[in-house]
């Protein structure tokens, strides 16, 4: 497999060739700054890795090129996300607007509101049976923020806890039934349904317990069949 990487400029993009196909980030510059856009994996090469290293090039070539910068792509910012020796590159303002901004949410009657604060640690979709039976859905994004950083703001009393193992405590309103959040102690970390934050993007960088998959996703994201090994579980890696 041959992978030729190249600043395409004429068309605005990072280019990587690999067997007469062409993965691509495009983006914006301007004086002494860059804004990356979009970045694209055509069928042909998915399940190869390419997106990440077409992730890992493109950085380093923003580094090696001494620029500000912006990202706009949720894959590129996701990549960051995951390998943090990149997140020196990101400019000052973007990183102190997510250490700040607050995100609100409620359930689907509105007793229950709450809020998340910063930025989640991990974002992505599981695949677990439980996930599965518990949403009614194959998949399900999750977003897994510090409990530190998530709050109750009104109608506490209104909230009612499942928990079918000591891994999850799954929070439900009492009155509408509309579900909130997922507590994991043993993470210390809480899943809150991302899609009923306003504002919030949901930013995935991984599927979890991919082993359980009702679908496949060939979204270019690793695969875990369990969990990565700093969530405690074998690290282990699928294809699409």
């Amino acid at each position: 497999m041959t992978e030729i990487f190249r600043d395409n400029e004429a068309r605005n993009r990072f280019d990587i060739d690999v067997d007469g196909h062409t993965a691509f980030v495009t983006y914006r510059k301007s004086p002494g700054a860059i804004t990356l856009v979009h970045t694209e994996v055509p069928p042909e090469l998915g399940g190869r890795g390419i997106g990440s290293k077409l992730g890992r090039a493109t950085l380093d070539a923003v580094r090696a090129q001494r620029l500000k910068l912006t990202v706009e792509c949720e894959f590129i910012h996701g990549f960051i996300t995951k390998h943090s020796e990149y997140g020196d590159l990101l400019e000052r303002s973007e990183k102190t607007k997510e250490a700040t901004v607050t995100y609100k949410g409620s359930c689907f009657c509105g007793a229950v509101e709450f809020e998340a604060t910063g930025k989640p640690a991990f974002a992505g979709y599981c695949h677990c049976h439980d996930c599965q039976a518990w949403s009614a859905a194959p998949i399900n994004a999750f977003s897994l923020w510090a409990s530190s950083s998530v709050r109750v703001t009104k109608g506490e009393a209104n909230i009612a806890t499942f928990n079918k193992t000591e891994n999850s405590y799954r929070k439900f309103c009492k009155i509408c039934g509309g579900h909130l959040m997922n507590e994991h102690p043993r993470m210390r970390l809480v899943d809150v349904y991302a899609n009923l934050l306003q504002g919030f993007v949901h930013k995935p960088t991984l599927h979890v317990n991919y082993g359980s998959k009702m679908v496949s996703v060939k979204d270019g994201l690793p695969k875990f069949k369990d969990l990565p090994g700093d969530l405690g579980g074998s690290g282990e890696t699928l294809a699409d």
